[in-house]
């Protein structure tokens, strides 16, 4: 829900990418009890085409145990169950070219022998001369399709090995024209995130630096209530305990985070801006594990283990120690503490295969947030602005997921979700109270149709169930509008009480993967949606396209559409507008992707978006209060750089310069509230040796348009001077700079790690505007800076 001052309640939900597994034996030398072995992760191969004069009609698997050596080689290949000769022939020497990212005990790069079944796919009747290329629609080879997920058969180990039981996950065909990616292992080491996975997006292009208290990050310049997060394939609500501290779902749980800007596959829908793809992982399987995090913010803790051979689980808590401190922090001459700023999450995963061909998984998951502050005296500025300030944002989930393999090239993956959201905004005689069930489901089926054509199709179901009620002022344009800001007491207040505010929006998508020849992708694909609250349709069609120049050059581009419902509440007739109709963005990009070595990745992209049907106030503020009168646009460029000289270095770059305007009423465009024309960041971090690691990471970015105070004027009604404005977004705040350190020191005491780390964030003390307050006349104001000099230092235990 987005009501001024509010935060944004909008949710959708789309589809998940198809992965497949793959058997995990450890190598050279027995695993310590107790040690933990991250699985290799496929980076790269070879296409392979199917043997001359070959064209089966059925698929053809070929078994082979690979040893992958601690650079992420394939150092030997041998078959263990044969395809044919022929077809042994091929799949050997496409597996010779294999490139992982090595797995690690710990932090060490180990070798593995690991099982990996290649299918050659059926060859239709009609196609099977001249034989086209077997591989899959991607550069790598095709993911082990359906007899992928189900691992084959461990061989009897070599004398030298040991057996060591777990999964890894081999991603599916890129399928957008832009997948931004952080692995698994820096997911929790890049500087001034406290270690959280969800906010190393930060170094990403495309993402600009959202305010403090702000939600979602915002994307390729569209606003932070026109981009999703997704669990899973679940939406979730917010991403951020009190929309930036840290993020809802413990990041030692996360497999990946994958990052959309835009232009991204029919899977995804309900927003115009880009998705955030958020990946939980399957409990280890070899042994009771656990870790524990202690720091000036929170303390969390995480066990996992086995339950006989096939079932395992996970189970994580946190919780803010803010509180113990907050209530020094907080001017005793405006506020006294009633309920310092709390919040806690919690995790638990439990995951089951049934027999080869089928998987459980169940997740129940959670977060809630709390405050209360009471004013000891009016504002002097505001004198609505009395008695307490009270907040408490929270849900709760059920998650069940099921993944099944039924024949070669045919998988399901089936997911529900149930669970309760609740929400309370309180100003004094101001408040928003709404609270409900949510129920998200998807059905998803992928088709291996021939080697060159594959198929995705699938329905989704996201739906809330909600009453409330709102006493505040009269809702107007949030976005590009300073009168939202004005003080309370000049405000027309409006009070509204609803029960059964049912939103359910169904929705159905398709895509097809076709490969004309063996180094062009083309990805059409379409999606529709029903807003059950406006009724109101959207249709969809999107193109993606990806040329292969070898083995490390891709070139791609993508075209499409991609609508979303204005939020739920302005279809209630007292605060909004039921008549309103879905807004929608025609996404264009087109960019490049370079490989050198294993060493550096690079690449650039452009990109263009026209907004149209957009959601505007009323232009005199009357009733209805909104209208679809506006429009905007957003272009620019984006440079990254992700740079790996060994495996105890890794950088990133990343640069985006970009413009993002709207227009109100066919007026004459603007800046959006949120436009930052430069963005870069730059990360370094290295492993020392003997446990020390050290990490920093910079940020230059422009500063934040915003309206200027011209003046004021005397309410006599009131007794307060409401402020009148210059030209909306004519002026910008100075320059963001900001310098991160991380150190991390570990220490080894036989299974078990601890590790003493400091992040301290904005190490030199910049004084960053985020804006201006003013005085009761607006006749002088004064800067309010962003985040001062914060040392976070922590205690973490692993074993």
């Amino acid at each position: 829900m987005r009501v001024p001052g509010f935060r944004t309640l909008l949710v959708a939900w789309a589809a998940s990418a198809v992965t497949s597994t793959y058997a995990l034996r450890l190598a050279a030398e027995p695993t310590p009890a107790g040690a933990a072995v991250t699985p290799p992760r496929l980076l790269q191969a070879p296409a392979v085409e199917h043997p001359v004069g070959e064209a089966p009609r059925e698929p053809v698997s070929v078994e082979l145990e690979l040893t992958v050596d601690a650079s992420g080689r394939v150092s030997s290949a041998r078959v263990t169950r044969s395809g044919g000769a022929d077809f042994d022939e091929k799949a050997l020497s496409a597996a010779r070219g294999f490139e992982f990212e090595p797995a690690r005990r710990g932090d060490e790069p180990v070798a593995v022998t690991i099982g990996y079944r290649y299918v050659f796919p059926a060859v239709a009747v009609q196609e099977a001369s001249p034989e086209p290329p077997a591989s899959a629609p991607s550069a790598a080879p095709p993911p082990p399709s359906a007899s992928a997920a189900s691992v084959p058969e461990t061989p009897a180990p070599r004398p030298e090995l040991e057996t060591f039981e777990a999964t890894a996950e081999v991603e599916a065909p890129p399928r957008e024209t832009t997948k931004r990616s952080i692995p698994e292992a820096e997911l929790t080491k890049i500087p001034g995130t406290r270690g959280d996975a969800l906010r190393a997006i930060e170094v990403l292009p495309g993402v600009a630096r959202t305010g403090v208290g702000d939600g979602t990050p915002i994307v390729r310049g569209a606003g932070s209530d026109e981009s999703q997060t997704y669990l899973d394939g679940i939406p979730v609500p917010f991403l951020y305990h009190f929309g930036g501290v840290t993020s809802f779902f413990n990041s030692r749980l996360l497999s990946r985070v994958d990052l959309y800007p835009g232009n991204f596959s029919s899977r995804f829908g309900r927003v115009t801006g880009g998705v955030i793809d958020v990946r939980a992982r399957d409990p280890k399987s070899d042994g009771f594990h656990g870790n524990f995090d202690l720091n000036f913010i929170d303390a969390s803790a995480e066990v996992e283990a086995p339950i006989g051979k096939d079932t395992s689980f996970a189970l994580a808590g946190r919780r803010s120690v803010i509180d113990l401190v907050y209530s020094s922090l907080v001017p005793k001459d405006t506020f006294s503490v009633v309920t310092a700023p709390v919040y806690y999450d919690y995790q638990g995963i439990f995951s089951h295969r049934f027999g080869a061909h089928h998987r459980l998984r169940v997740l129940a998951y959670g977060s809630h947030d709390a405050l209360k502050l009471v004013f000891n005296d009016p504002n002097e500025q505001d004198p609505g602005l009395t008695g307490s300030v009270q907040g408490a944002l929270g849900f709760h989930r059920l998650q069940a997921e099921l993944h099944s393999d039924f024949a070669p090239g045919l998988s399901q993956d089936v997911t529900v979700a149930v669970g309760r959201i609740d929400s309370l905004q309180r100003f004094g005689a101001l408040d928003q109270i709404f609270g409900g069930e949510e129920v998200h489901a998807r059905g998803e089926w992928n088709f291996e149709l021939t080697q060159s054509l594959h198929a995705i199709a699938g329905v989704d179901l996201y739906s809330m169930f909600l009453d409330g009620e709102y006493r505040g002022p009269v809702p107007t344009q949030y976005e590009g509008n300073p009168r939202d800001g004005d003080p309370l007491a000049a405000q027309r207040v409006v009070s509204v009480k609803r029960s059964n505010i049912d939103i359910v929006r169904p929705g159905a998508y398709a895509e097809l993967g076709y490969r004309p020849v063996k180094s062009l992708l083309l990805l059409p694909g379409v999606r529709a949606d029903y807003y059950s609250e406006f009724k109101a349709w959207s249709l969809d069609p999107r193109l993606t396209a990806r040329l292969e120049l070898g083995e490390s050059t891709v070139l791609k581009a993508g075209a499409g559409r991609y609508s979303q419902p204005p939020q739920f509440w302005m279809s209630i007739p007292e605060v909004g507008n039921p008549n309103l109709e879905p807004y929608y963005a025609w996404q264009y990009s087109a960019g490049f992707e370079q490989r050198v070595g294993k060493v550096l990745k690079f690449g650039a992209e452009g990109f263009y978006k026209s907004l149209r049907n957009v959601v505007d106030g009323s232009a005199d503020g009357s009733s209805p209060q909104f209208v679809n009168g506006g429009s905007g646009r957003i272009y620019g460029g984006e440079l990254s750089a992700e740079f790996r000289p060994d495996d105890r270095t890794f950088g990133y770059l990343a640069y985006t310069l970009s413009r993002s305007e709207r227009s109100d009423h066919g007026g004459p465009y603007r800046l959006f509230d949120y436009d930052q024309t430069h963005i870069l960041s730059v990360v370094l971090s290295r492993r020392l040796g003997k446990g020390w690691e050290l990490g920093a990471r910079f940020r230059l970015v422009s500063g934040n348009p915003y309206t200027p105070v011209t003046g004021s004027v005397f309410d006599a009604r009131t007794g307060i001077y409401v402020p009148t404005y210059g030209a909306v977004n004519s002026q910008r705040n100075a320059l963001f700079q900001e310098l991160d350190v991380r150190v991390e020191k570990g220490f080894k005491i036989g299974a078990f790690t601890l590790a003493i780390y400091l992040d301290l964030q904005n190490a030199y003390n910049a004084k960053n505007p985020q804006g201006y307050t003013y005085n009761y006349d607006y006749s002088k104001r004064e800067q309010a800076n962003g985040l001062p000099l914060f040392p976070n230092l922590g205690l973490r235990g692993e074993w």
